[in-house]
């Protein structure tokens, strides 16, 4: 383990003292790079005091919230910063969702002030009914600017002390099940976090050059998380303002050593990119992964070319600051039969598998809810004490994944509770048939869901992406699955698309899929192929 890394990790009890901290010690060292613009720590902190005396101009008080809706623009940081020294709380709102369901997320935040990007507010404006708190549009240099108006505050420590109580940011969940839900983080959670991660000395640099590639949307926990890491570690932000997977690879053909963190499906559009341009990536040193499961055939296509890369699996949640296990880089080797697991708890960390109908533990080898209990769980949902009730029992979260320990103590994540189909009594985990449909050299991706069925309770559905120019049939992938997985398994329909719907965390929308191949939708997709 790198030990002068891991000695220059800060992990204050209060995440403002951060920024505070390492302007002291490094103030002139490289923090964020953004679009051809340089900040060194001392700049962030100090625009940090700016922002934060821009809000209190603004007269908001502790607990207030602040909705931000906004690409991945570098006056994040700061303002995040700003907001945490006051106890001005941020809300990241997903700027991919439609007008509507915006409008949905701000009002029940409650905000008292909502900053924007003029693309956004435009489109906002179509909502009937659209009001608004008081608005702030970025980087438009006009009067209602809210990076000059940051701009032209004073450079004060505000005199406000946080506490551990205090809330650090407002997370909306991706709302794939239901609703989103205001997910509720303070500096506990963050500080408890912290020293997980610096105990188990995870996202060490490996040289004093080594940087942050960050094109992770900020309203994500990962998003947060990795950019909170990044100044915890003293490794400069490259921050891209979106994910783009061209811009990605062009950014690794540089000199400067590279970490990130990808979804599964941010992975398999970097090696795509990669190959049209023909360019290496073997200045990436660390991938981070995580959000959604990594199909073996995908790891080792993004092992390969990744070659200079060690990687890391994060399995967590919004509800558990992103938090719960990891799989180091060692248990990644080819044959290793835990490459496949979510490796083990986080320290401080205690996972145990329940049935979900008892709460009773079960032992080991056997499916259940994934229960989790650390100090870094959410407060709560915000105004929802019901949701809260419900997701947190006498100090464990019920996670709503299904998974299990093997004989050495690894976690497997089989899928979602909900996702699991029941046909004919059988009970089948959509990931398992997924992780075989990878394997097959004409699938570029494939989600299964179960579908409403009179006979069986509910059929197994299967929806393939092919690869460019693949040929495929739905006959093929019958043929591909039939030795590789129990008859009662093989899906009853075969479709096809061209892309799979996606939230822009990289999960699939699986109630999306549902949606469309309920009995009431397409038709042609071929039953009973055995």
């Amino acid at each position: 383990m790198n030990v002068v890394a891991r000695e220059r990790i800060i992990n204050p009890p209060l995440l403002a003292d951060l920024i505070r901290e390492r302007a002291r010690r490094t103030p002139n060292r490289l923090a964020l790079r953004f679009e051809g613009a340089s900040h060194t720590y001392s700049q962030v902190n100090e625009r940090s005091n700016r922002a934060a005396q821009a809000l209190m101009a603004l007269d908001l008080k502790p607990g207030d919230r602040v909705a931000w809706l906004a690409r991945n623009v570098g006056t994040f940081w700061p303002v995040l910063f700003g907001a945490i020294k006051i106890g001005v709380v941020l809300t990241p709102i997903n700027w991919r969702l439609a007008p509507a369901e915006v409008t949905a997320i701000l009002s029940d935040s409650q905000a008292r002030l909502f900053i924007t990007e003029q693309m956004f507010l435009d489109q906002l404006r179509s909502v009937d009914d659209f009001q608004p708190p008081r608005t702030f549009v970025l980087e438009s240099g006009k009067e209602n600017c809210f990076d000059r108006f940051i701009d032209e505050r004073e450079a004060v420590e505000p005199d406000y002390r946080p506490t551990s109580d205090d809330v650090v940011v407002q997370l909306y969940t991706s709302g794939t099940t239901g609703l989103p839900k205001g997910v509720v983080l303070t500096n506990r959670c963050y500080h408890a976090l912290g020293a997980a991660g610096a105990e188990l000395g995870v996202v060490l640099p490996k040289s004093d050059d080594e940087s942050i590639l960050h094109a992770l949307p900020h309203f994500h926990v990962a998003g947060v998380n990795f950019g909170v890491m990044g100044f915890s570690r003293g490794m400069p932000i490259i921050q891209h303002r979106q994910f783009d997977p061209a811009a990605i690879v062009k950014e690794a053909q540089g000199p400067t050593p590279l970490t990130t963190f990808l979804v599964p499906a941010m992975v398999m559009m970097i090696l795509e990119a990669a190959k049209a341009m023909n360019a290496p990536l073997d200045r990436f040193v660390g991938v981070s992964y995580g959000a959604a499961p990594m199909p073996e055939p995908l790891l080792d296509a993004a092992i390969r070319e990744f070659r200079n890369a060690e990687f890391t699996q994060f399995y967590g949640m919004t509800e558990t600051s992103g938090g719960a296990s990891v799989l180091d880089w060692r248990d990644h080797g080819a044959g290793k039969k835990q490459r496949l697991s979510a490796g083990k708890p986080l320290p401080g960390a205690v996972i145990k598998i329940c049935d979900p109908a008892t709460g009773e533990e079960l032992p080991q080898g056997e499916v259940g809810e994934i229960v989790i209990r650390n100090g870094y769980i959410m407060n709560g949902y915000w105004n929802r004490p019901d949701a809260t009730a419900e997701a947190i029992r006498e100090g464990w979260y019920w996670s709503g994944d299904a998974g299990y320990y093997d004989e050495n103590g690894f976690l497997y994540v089989v899928d979602r509770i909900k996702d699991m189909i029941i046909s004919g009594g059988e009970n089948i985990y959509p990931a398992e048939l997924e992780n075989v449909l990878a394997s097959h050299p004409a699938i570029l991706e494939a989600a299964v869901i179960g579908v409403a069925d009179e006979k069986w309770g509910e059929v197994v559905t299967a929806i393939v992406v092919k690869r460019p120019a693949a040929e495929l049939s739905r006959e093929d992938v019958i043929d591909f699955l039939r030795p590789k997985i129990a008859s009662f398994k093989l899906p009853k329909t075969i479709a096809f698309m061209d892309a799979l719907p996606r939230n822009p965390s990289g999960k699939i929308l699986k109630t999306s899929l549902r949606k469309m191949w309920a009995p009431t939708g397409p038709i042609g997709a071929r039953r009973d192929p055995a």
